[in-house]
């Protein structure tokens, strides 16, 4: 979204605020229109029904006192002194309870109309039969009079039939209109209905009887569109006054009342947008070239200044501050760009008398820099000066060789002379360029000739040490057997005896590491079951933790049935160096815990112990030759022990390795 959107939307959106309070108003004033439009109706209808419960309880009395209760009023005499005082009444017959007629009179047309009467199954009849009171119903139009039926129950058996003329009650309530076509329907409840006012449409008997379902106020689909409506029963009798009104009529003012304010609303609205608009167009002029000019300065063009031209005050003031800032930081940035290439030179100068070969190369191998020890190893200027790819081929070789070395030494061909280099390796990534990758390779080609040496030293003392050796342990034993257990030259004898141990202990393990790198030792592979071999293996330690005070603890559960192939007693001396050094680095009180299991389709035999534990720096050094901790603040044994063990677990195609833990941890596997 462009700035000139952001804040047309922002000043658009505050100027539609007060509108708010408009929408709402609006809103509650036609929900109010629309229930009091509901409550008129109910009125209106409440008003009919109460006419015409007066009308309905008139007719009756005039039946309660029309016959006397000694006369024979079941006579042609009591029938036209009914009629004639009762001029309403257009027609009036006598039945006897099983509804048929036994005297009729009243108006031709309407006796011609009836004919003779048989009420058998009429439901006035039935409900005036069983409830021993005036039914009134079944409005109709009979030659333009609106008519009803009364049946009304005269004691002695029989009962009297009327049908009543209701044209005064009509005019009353004729008047009663709602709109130009609402007005009053008048019905029983089987749906026979006389419209009483309006112009409406006629409803049949079935669409009368699902409008009185439909409670006090109702809304329903006509032929002519849809009316709203209430309607109010007559007390004590099943009749009932509908007011109906075609729902546009009836909400017609309220609809234009509406549209009017939404048509005010609505130009309040766009006026308020084109002058937002025009506002957002003059302020959004000068943020614009204040963005250009912040552009500009991104990509380091500082010498073309922005225009300082506005009518707002505050903009110009910014304006004339951004364009002071531009000079300033053009000055900064001269002065900045003499500073790093100072300091450039100053490094370029410090690594290249860095003795160590530093190469900086992108990640599809192409040289990006190099010192002159890079140069020369890479094959001095005359590589560098070539074709592109030879030399990306020696720096991919170069990387390849990094990653297939575990130590991190690589073994490199120059001049006809092997050279050794401890290559180290780092991909750097920036924000700004794309990732390289930054190699260090320190030449330790002397350090190995050296090493060598030493070793082929300490090899060559122990095997000339290794003769004389034993024959001085042969005379040692011959001491023992001289002096008795308990004298106090048998005690300077066992001291002989046990340096003269650790002595030939020693020799024996510089000639198995010896052996074990030149590749003179071979296991012997033979099936071997997991938890009778560690089983085996620690339990000739017990009794030296038992004596230390130290518990020692064997979990085989996971490996009773596990095999395995191995040389049974080259495996072994890996359990007694772990189990040795768990011994010497626990303290009294302690627990060392001796397991074997699978995990993840390997055998794994893991030595853990309760004591001071590992230095995280220090997991992978204690696998080196010489190296050692402390035990108790002294260095104890020859720093073999683990180096041995690393030697003969690799020989068997697994792997041994050290965790920081609580306590000292070490695994290995084999396969």
């Amino acid at each position: 979204m462009t700035l000139l959107n952001r804040l047309l939307l922002i000043v658009f959106g505050a100027g539609l605020i007060p509108l708010v309070p408009a929408g709402i108003f609006l809103f509650y004033f036609q929900a109010r229109t629309r229930r009091d439009i509901s409550s008129l109706q109910q009125n209106v209808a409440q008003m009919g029904s109460l006419m015409m419960e007066r009308e309905a309880q008139d007719l009756s009395r005039r039946f309660e006192r029309m016959w006397d209760t000694d006369a024979a009023y079941v006579s042609q005499a009591g029938l036209e002194r009914a009629l004639k005082r009762n001029p309403e009444f257009l027609f009036l017959a006598f039945t006897r309870a099983d509804g048929r007629e036994v005297l009729s009179g009243g108006a031709p047309e309407l006796k011609r109309y009836f004919g003779y009467l048989d009420l058998a199954g009429d439901a006035q009849f039935v409900k005036a039969a069983r409830e021993g009171r005036a039914a009134l119903g079944q409005f109709e139009m009979i030659y333009d009079m609106p008519v009803c039926r009364l049946v009304y129950p005269i004691g002695g058996g029989y009962y009297a039939f009327a049908a009543v003329n209701l044209r005064d009650l009509f005019v009353k309530l004729r008047s009663q209109r709602l709109g130009a076509t609402g007005g009053l329907l008048l019905s029983d409840t089987a749906g026979n209905a006389l419209v009483l006012s309006g112009a409406f449409e006629r409803f049949k008997n079935s669409e009368v009887r699902d409008i009185l379902r439909r409670g006090a106020v109702f809304e329903i689909d006509g032929r002519n569109g849809p009316y709203i409506g209430a309607a109010s029963p007559v007390r004590g009798f099943d009749l009932f006054v509908v007011a109906l009104e075609n729902r546009a009529e009836a909400f017609s003012w309220v609809n234009r009342i509406s549209w009017l304010m939404a048509f005010f609303l609505l130009a309040v609205v766009t006026a308020f947008y084109y002058s937002a608009l025009l506002f957002t167009r003059r302020l959004a002029g000068p943020v614009t070239a204040l963005m250009y000019g912040a552009g500009r300065v991104s990509a380091g063009e500082f010498r073309i200044p922005v225009s300082e031209e506005t009518e707002f005050s505050e903009l110009s003031a910014l304006l004339r501050a951004f364009n002071s800032m531009m000079r300033e930081v053009d000055r900064y940035h001269g002065i900045q760009v003499e500073k790093i290439f100072e300091e450039k030179q100053k490094l370029e100068l410090l690594v290249s008398l860095i003795h160590d070969a530093i190469i900086l190369c992108d990640l599809r191998g192409e040289l990006l820099y190099a010192n002159a020890a890079g140069k020369a190893l890479l094959g001095g200027g005359g590589a560098l000066q070539g074709e592109i790819e030879p030399l990306r081929r020696r720096i991919t070789e170069l990387i390849n060789k990094k990653s297939l070395s575990k130590s991190g030494v690589v073994e490199l061909e120059q001049g006809g002379e092997k050279k050794f280099y401890r290559a180290s390796i780092q991909t750097l990534s920036a924000k700004t360029q794309d990732p390289a990758m930054f190699m260090v390779l320190r030449d330790i080609t002397l350090e190995r000739k050296i090493q060598r040496m030493k070793e082929d030293f300490f090899h060559s003392v122990a095997h000339d040490l290794r003769a004389p050796l034993l024959t001085m342990q042969g005379y040692i034993k011959l001491l023992e057997k001289e002096f008795a257990p308990e004298a106090r030259q048998s005690g300077y004898v066992r001291n002989v005896k046990e340096s003269s141990d650790r002595l030939f202990k020693l020799l024996e393990n510089i000639l198995d590491i010896s052996r074990m790198e030149a590749g003179q030792l071979k296991p012997d592979l033979k099936p071997v079951n997991a938890a009778e071999f560690l089983s085996s293996a620690a339990e000739s330690f017990r009794a030296l933790f038992e004596e230390k005070g130290v518990a020692l603890a064997v979990e085989t559960s996971g490996a009773e049935r596990t095999g395995f192939a191995a040389d049974s007693s080259l495996l072994r001396r890996v359990i007694e160096n772990l189990l040795s050094n768990a011994w010497k680095f626990t303290p009294k009180g302690g627990k060392v815990t001796a397991s074997a299991g699978t995990q993840s389709g390997a055998l794994v035999f893991t030595v853990a112990d309760t004591g001071p534990g590992i230095p995280p720096d220090q997991l992978e050094t204690v696998f080196e030759k010489y190296k050692q901790l402390k035990a108790g603040g002294e260095e104890s044994g020859f720093g073999l022990g683990l180096a041995i063990s690393r030697k003969i677990v690799e020989l068997h195609g697994g792997k041994i390795w050290a965790e920081a833990a609580p306590g000292g941890l070490f695994k290995f596997t084999v396969r």
